[in-house]
């Protein structure tokens, strides 16, 4: 159970610094096609909140990816994965599954998440990858064999 949730958590971040910052896919703020994937990932949360608590032993890794920088005044978007996921008393919390590009936080951080600045949510049941919506537009935009090599780890 615990290699494969580490050769999932390897699968997300090799995809996250495929498409990272200007190493893969990038898109603007403001492109149609990133904000439907956001908003069919914030309309299918209570997917992930029920999968999680279920307990169900084929489900595993499950990570929400949030704007780390909402509603801290800083004028960036920093959409970024978290694992380890908990809810405590109406409250989200997680630990940053990857180095933030913001100086304040780092890689292995517990922080809370405000459920707001979810914007893509993600878990695997069995060796196939549920929700990544935004993750799925990504992979939609990268170059053929890059593309597949990630629709292969996911198992789709």
């Amino acid at each position: 159970m615990i290699l494969s949730g580490a050769i999932a958590f390897i699968v997300m971040f090799v995809a996250y610094r495929l498409f990272a910052g200007g190493a893969g896919v990038a898109f603007d703020k403001d492109d149609p096609r990133l904000e439907q994937a956001k908003q069919q990932a914030r309309a299918t949360l209570p997917q992930f909140w029920t999968a999680l608590e279920a307990g169900d032993p084929a489900t595993r890794d499950f990570m929400p990816k949030f704007n780390l920088n909402h509603g801290t005044g800083h004028r960036d978007n920093e959409s970024i994965w978290a694992c380890d996921i908990r809810r405590d008393g109406g409250r989200i919390f997680g630990t940053l599954a990857n180095d933030p590009r913001n100086s304040a936080y780092r890689e292995g951080q517990e922080v809370e998440i405000r459920p707001e600045a979810i914007d893509d949510w993600g878990y695997f049941r069995g060796s196939v990858a549920q929700g990544n919506y935004v993750t799925r537009l990504m992979i939609e935009a990268a170059p053929a064999g890059t593309a597949r090599m990630q629709r292969q780890a996911m198992g789709w």
